[in-house]
This record gives C-alpha cells, structure tokens and sequence, in this order.
C-alpha cells in the first residue's frame, strides 16, 4: 500500500472542490463550483448568501452550521440555500481515504464464519467497531448482570458475577 503524503490530497480533486465550496460560503461569492450540484439554486443562493453574511457574523462552516441550527424555523427557511451549502460541506468527504477504510472494516468484520449475518446485527458490529475506544472502557461484568437480570430465566442460567 503507497503512503499518502499531506500534499497528494490537498491536490486531490475533491479536496480543490471543497476548498471552493467553502470559500463561496466563507466569502459569499458563488462560483463555478456550486454548478455540479442540482440541489443549489446559484441565482438563489448568490442572494441568500449576501443576507446571510449581513445578518450573521461566521468565520468557519462549522460556525456557519452553528448559526443555521441555532436559527429558528423561520429564519432557517428565509435560508434555505445556504443551509444546503453548509450540508454539502458537511457531508462531502474531501477525500475517498474514509470510504476505503470503511470497506477495510466491513472486510475484517464480516468473514466467511459471518457470512449469515443481517443487516442490523452487521451495522452494530461496524458502529461498535468505530468507537472502539469506548467499547473499551465498559465493564463487562455490569453488561453481563444487567443482561442476565432482564429476566428470571436469564438470572437463573448465568446467575450474578
């Protein structure tokens, strides 16, 4: 596997989109960048981000999306294209290094001795998985008495540890 320098992804190209993206919030200027996305009206937008910068004050997306989820229903309508360039921001990912590493997961945890398991139970595993860290610092022996206590049965085939 080639090691991926700093530089090589900030000249990824969905890196350069992103730093467009955000500079169009960031000054209120919209440009080329907002055309691929169906979902922006730029004519729309181009006005509701002049508001947008007069009535609030931001100097990142995530005080951008702050203001948006702390305005009330009315103003965040009176937005609405603004708050679908703040989503975009949120959600693009800037590079395909996260997705790959999903799939690395999904590979490690669902093997051929896991080749029957649903849905849900694989979407568990993965969340458990991610916050790893966490899974770690529970007791085992609380989860084992607090599922052994759910009912008599239980209480009599695993008893209290």
């Amino acid at each position: 596997m080639a090691s991926t320098k700093l530089g090589d992804v900030v000249h990824q190209e969905g890196a350069k989109t992103y730093g467009e993206l955000e500079v169009c919030l960031l000054s209120g200027e919209v440009n080329e960048s907002c055309s691929p996305y169906s979902e922006l009206d730029t004519e729309l937008l181009r006005i509701q981000l002049q508001t947008f910068r007069q009535q609030f004050t931001y100097s990142s997306v995530d005080e951008a999306a702050d203001v948006i989820r702390n305005a009330v229903p009315e103003v965040r309508q009176l937005f609405h294209q603004v708050e679908v360039l703040v989503r975009l921001l949120l959600v693009i990912p800037v590079t395909s290094c996260e997705a790959e590493r999903s799939f690395s997961s999904l590979r490690r945890l669902k093997t051929w001795l896991r080749s029957t398991m649903t849905q849900k139970r694989l979407n568990s595993v993965a969340v458990c998985n991610v916050h790893h860290e966490c899974i770690d610092q529970l007791d085992v022996k609380d989860i084992v008495n607090a599922f052994a206590s759910q009912n008599e049965r239980r209480q009599l085939l695993f008893g209290q540890f």
